[in-house]
């Protein structure tokens, strides 16, 4: 299939009837075509992708559990995207509320336009937002957790999707604007509980104010992957114990 984005015609209508959406589209069921009438707001870029079909198997309440899987499907057959297509939201709103709505309703539940509109769109700052955003986070977790040296590629996915406060409090900081910041600061992490050293949510959130001084001490974006791993790492040690 080749991907959809919308207007920005588009995206401003939806947002600005956004308790009509949210009533007929996100609890209701017309699709995204039907709700628009004009399919003008609808482009399709030249950009094409296997068809992917999202795991929805999980028990109420437990719908987290196939976040990783999730990734795996959509950061695998999207991988080619580039950062700047991956950060558009025209791209995300035509998924969420298009190909994947069902996923979305699934994972997502939303109780008025206000939650829909931090679900489905951009609603926060922009590094936030790719990380709350229900279909953008699937493909940013991706990006920045795979890793093709590993046996397995996805193994530092699984485990920042083991715990969602490890999104929110690693992801969606603005000093994890760099991937490869965000990356070897989630490789030290995983490696530090390899060794036994539990990443309780306190100590995670510790670790993300450590990082944002980091990059007030330096600029960050200039200092190898190492450079920040070692940082962390020591950071981890001193604060549980080699």
């Amino acid at each position: 299939m080749k991907v959809k984005y919308l207007t920005e015609d588009g995206l401003l209508l939806l947002k600005n009837n956004s308790k009509s959406l949210f009533k007929e589209v996100v609890n209701g069921k017309k699709t995204l075509d039907e709700y628009f009438e004009d399919n003008s707001y609808i482009k399709e870029s030249p950009i094409e992708v296997d068809d992917i079909t999202l795991a929805m198997n999980a028990p109420d309440g437990k719908e987290s559990l196939t976040d990783a899987e999730n990734v795996q499907r959509v950061y695998g057959h999207m991988k080619h995207l580039t950062d700047s297509q991956a950060s558009d939201e025209r791209i995300w709103v035509a998924f969420t509320l298009g190909y994947f709505l069902n996923y979305m309703k699934y994972r997502w539940k939303t109780d008025d336009d206000k939650d829909m509109l931090n679900k489905y769109f951009f609603n926060y700052s922009s590094q936030r937002s790719l990380f709350r955003n229900g279909i953008a986070r699937l493909w940013w977790i991706g990006r920045v957790t795979y890793d093709e040296n590993r046996d397995d590629q996805y193994e530092l996915t699984k485990f920042i999707c083991g715990d969602q406060d490890f999104i929110e409090t690693i992801c969606g900081r603005n000093i994890f604007n760099n991937p490869m910041v965000m990356k070897a600061t989630i490789t030290a992490m995983y490696d530090a509980n390899k060794k036994g050293h539990t990443m309780n949510r306190e100590l995670v959130r510790e670790i993300g104010k450590y990082v944002n001084l980091l990059g007030g001490t330096y600029i960050i974006d200039f200092l190898d992957y190492e450079v920040i791993y070692k940082k962390v790492e020591n950071y981890i040690n001193e604060h549980v114990g080699e």
